[in-house]
């Protein structure tokens, strides 16, 4: 069971690598707000529940203030600097199945937790994040 999820994650770096231009470029990602208040990302090839790709923990909060009212948002984010990009430094890897902890530098949130499906966006948690909203 755990090699089926491992080739599941591996396929959906692929795909999502294969939308780089190169190594350097931003992967763009997209993010909506349900009704409820609820943000997800949205990975349609994501093989897990809906669930899973929900926004909590800080991660939320910085999708607030990336949409700026909106319920939807486009996102670049890369691990190497890029103009415009806001960024974030990993303070605690958790457990297995535990996520990361980030902090936002030079931003008033002091802490964004990503899960799992981070692993699966973006292969890894890595030690910086680079973003920035393009829609």
């Amino acid at each position: 069971m755990i090699w089926i999820m491992q080739l599941m994650i591996g396929i959906g770096v692929a795909l999502l690598t294969g939308w780089k231009k190169s190594e350097d470029d931003p992967i763009l990602f997209s993010f909506y707000k349900e009704p409820h208040g609820t943000w997800y990302i949205d990975l349609p090839s994501y093989p897990g529940p809906k669930g899973n790709l929900a926004m909590v923990a800080g991660a939320d909060d910085m999708l607030d203030f990336l949409a700026k009212g909106k319920a939807r948002v486009k996102v670049e984010m890369s691990e190497k600097p890029f103009p415009g990009a806001l960024a974030m430094e990993r303070t605690k890897l958790a457990d297995p199945g535990g996520g990361a902890y980030y902090k936002p530098i030079n931003h008033a949130i002091q802490s964004v937790w990503l899960c799992d499906v981070t692993l699966f966006a973006l292969g890894k948690f890595p030690d910086k994040i680079y973003f920035r909203a393009v829609e």
